[in-house]
């Protein structure tokens, strides 16, 4: 899991405490914005990275983003249902991601071990600055379009 801290950018930690001035329907349509936009962008990253059938199927096609207030996760992999010939993607994601060994049966299917990720994690890698400026981004807009609504 990779996590990314608000304390980590001023801008980033403004925006968190900017939300909680916000009335309820500012922030359901600053969510409403943002989650097509990072939905879009992170399952693009993934499918770019995905170069095997079963990475697609397990990685990428299950590649979802939820925004909330405070949060954006990235997840991929988390559906429990079993795909076309008994694979679990929140089950069996492990060896997709990072390959297997020699002596792991089916380790051809898998390749060979990668301890940084194969997808998901070089996807988040590059695609986390740029979520992190489209909430920034959305938030200074909202605003924007906020305060230009109460001075017509």
């Amino acid at each position: 899991m990779i996590r990314v801290s608000a304390y980590s950018s001023r801008e980033l930690l403004a925006v968190l405490r900017g939300l909680r001035n916000l009335d309820r329907e500012t922030k359901k349509q600053l969510r409403g914005h943002l989650r097509p936009m990072v939905l879009q962008v992170w399952q693009q990253a993934v499918a770019e990275r995905a170069s095997t059938k079963l990475q697609r199927v397990v990685l990428a096609d299950t590649a979802r983003a939820k925004v909330s207030d405070q949060n954006v996760r990235l997840t991929s992999a988390q559906i429990g249902r079993a795909r076309s010939g008994g694979l679990k993607p929140s089950q069996d994601w492990q060896p997709v991601e990072f390959g297997a060994g020699r002596s792991t049966r089916n380790a051809k299917a898998f390749g060979p071990p990668n301890r940084s990720g194969k997808v998901v994690y070089p996807a988040a890698a590059s695609v986390i600055p740029r979520v992190l400026a489209m909430y920034v981004q959305t938030f200074v807009r909202a605003i924007h379009e906020a305060l230009e609504g109460k001075a017509s």
